[in-house]
């Protein structure tokens, strides 16, 4: 389907695309995130814990020491040595202990199994075991030093895993404070490189990479009364607008405009216009490229509308724009370290809310491209947004591929039990180096069948073209199927629902679990550095690692 066929409605919205008013009166600032106080912690050089790994024998009986490890045996007189002997039937991936009495000069040091040295890319796991056992082990340290009141701690990488350790460190250190008092919060917690001769640069990349995703972490958590549309929205223009990103705010007059009518159906219902993110970043050297578009749903509460959730179902819907959370730390990431790309985001902003303005089963509403839909759930509202907002910017920019991030079905939960996320892709060289990425970041895709047998199930409506809930149960295929209809270009759909809030499996010991994920924010990043090395922007290096 072409894009003249695809977007006649659009043409008059390319002509208006400049007269939306802006409501953000207030410049854009510098301040990441929006706490009235902070507790800086220590501010001297010295540290006050340090997180030592050790490496497994290949049958699991002895330990090895990294070079860290092993000057700091030297200066206990052979004291870590004996202990990590005497601990060695406990010492077990994710498990860390503190030792205190190593020397009279040495802070507390927490020993973890960074697993064995020699492992690499596991194709049957799908992950870089080298790359995730340093998480592991580094997190599990790092929340235990957390624990004892730490406030500056040094990591040790491993061999070569300097990223990895940072990205762990980064993530377990981070705690949720917002609505505590000055006098109570705790000191925040930071992170260097413990000894020389390291890979400075990598860890601080990992440092950024784990900061971003803390910040979809923040997004995520923050209570939706205090993260509505309009402060989703200003939050992403405080933090992106001064690392470059070209990024507005589109108002619901602007969206009116566009005729944006199957967002204005989802967003009628809640008391809080809604807004549309624009943002785009164009690295070096990247100008004349087609851009990488990203969508994503951001729906800042999620009440089910008419179909009413469950009040256990709603506990973390202020989650429900953890999508958009994910694509705007991407940004912030690509920005902060000039990635060499062209990468565009649309992210449609609202309630999904009860009142007597908002859709009711039966209706029918008219997507942008001109099909219609007829609502059959009023709980399954990210795809309507989503339709809009894929085609807008398929329309406006015509991306080399496309790439939408949504908490969209409760069934990829289900299938995968909060292990991996869902994902769809008409590109085998797009979903090669989607695995690949979710492999080296930890944060896993499992792929799910995006078939015709799942489109009949949503277009087998004599009155209208589209149905937005379907038949049948698979409703991640159904969702991508709804979603397949506006899309015309390479395309990667998604479905983060078990992943990006709250851990709904085993967490992993740099993440806490009583806390939103902020994931896969770091998978997008990885992927798109792996993009970015490719003039196509399309990774066809399936076994690079």
């Amino acid at each position: 389907m072409g894009f003249s066929k695809l977007l006649y409605s659009v043409r008059l919205a390319q002509s208006t695309i400049n007269l939306s008013k802006s409501v953000f009166a207030r410049q854009c600032s510098s301040s990441g995130f929006s706490e009235t106080c902070v507790c800086p912690g220590k501010d001297s050089g010295e540290p006050d814990g340090l997180v030592l790994g050790v490496y497994e024998s290949k049958d699991g009986s002895t330990f090895e020491l990294t070079e860290e490890g092993r000057q700091i045996d030297q200066k206990s007189a052979g004291k870590l040595c004996r202990h990590v002997s005497e601990m060695s039937c406990e010492l077990k991936p994710g498990v860390a202990f503190v030792l205190t009495d190593l020397a009279p000069d040495l802070p507390p040091v927490t020993i973890a199994s960074f697993g064995k040295r020699d492992v690499g890319y596991n194709h049957l796991e799908n992950i870089n075991e080298a790359k995730e056992n340093v998480r592991v082990g580094v997190g599990a340290g790092v929340r235990e030093l957390l624990r004892r009141g730490a406030q500056m701690v040094s990591v040790d990488p491993g061999y070569g895993q300097e990223d990895a350790a940072a990205e762990a460190a980064m993530l377990a250190s981070w705690r949720f404070q917002e609505f505590k008092s000055c006098e109570n919060r705790e000191p925040e917690m930071k992170v260097k490189l413990a000894g020389s001769g390291k890979d400075a640069d990598k860890f601080h990349l990992g440092e950024l990479r784990g900061r971003a995703q803390n910040w979809a972490r923040y997004l995520s958590d923050m209570p939706a009364n205090h993260m509505t549309p309009v402060q989703l929205a200003q939050a992403a223009l405080d933090v992106l607008c001064p690392l470059g990103v070209k990024i507005s705010a589109h108002d619901v007059d602007w969206i009116r405009t566009q005729r944006m009518e199957a967002f204005l159906a989802v967003a009628r219902g809640s008391c809080e216009d809604p807004y549309f993110l624009e943002a785009t970043w164009e690295g070096p050297d990247s100008k004349n490229r087609p851009p990488v578009l990203l969508a994503a749903k951001g729906v800042t509460f999620d009440s089910g509308g008419l179909c009413l959730k469950r009040p256990a179902n709603m506990v973390e819907n202020r989650g429900s724009m953890a999508g958009a959370a994910c694509v705007l730390a991407t940004l912030r990431y690509i920005a902060e370290i000039k990635m060499p790309i062209k990468v565009t985001a649309v992210i449609p902003i609202c309630e999904n809310m009860i009142s007597g303005q908002c859709m009711k089963v039966g209706d029918v509403v008219k997507t942008l491209n001109g099909l219609h839909v007829t609502i059959e759930n009023t709980d399954m509202e990210g795809r309507l947004m989503l339709a809009d907002a894929l085609v807008y910017g398929q329309a406006v920019y015509k991306p080399s591929l496309v790439i939408d991030v949504a908490t969209l079905t409760h069934g990829v939960l289900l299938a995968t039990g909060g292990g991996a996320f869902g994902a769809f892709a008409t590109s085998e060289e797009a979903w090669g180096a989607l695995r690949h990425a979710g492999a080296d970041s930890g944060d896993r895709p499992w792929r799910f069948p995006l078939w015709k047998y799942y489109l009949t199930q949503v277009t087998n409506e004599a009155a209208v073209d589209l149905r937005n809930q379907g038949s049948g149960r698979s409703t991640p295929c159904l969702g991508a199927a709804f979603l397949s209809n506006f899309v015309c270009c390479d395309w990667l759909h998604l479905d983060i629902t078990g992943v990006a809030k709250l851990a709904h499996s085993i967490a992993p010991p740099y993440l806490d679990p009583l806390r939103m994920t902020g994931r896969p924010a770091r998978a997008l990043m990885y992927l798109l550095h792996d993009l970015s090395l490719s003039s196509e922007n399309v990774s066809c290096d399936a076994d690079r690692r």
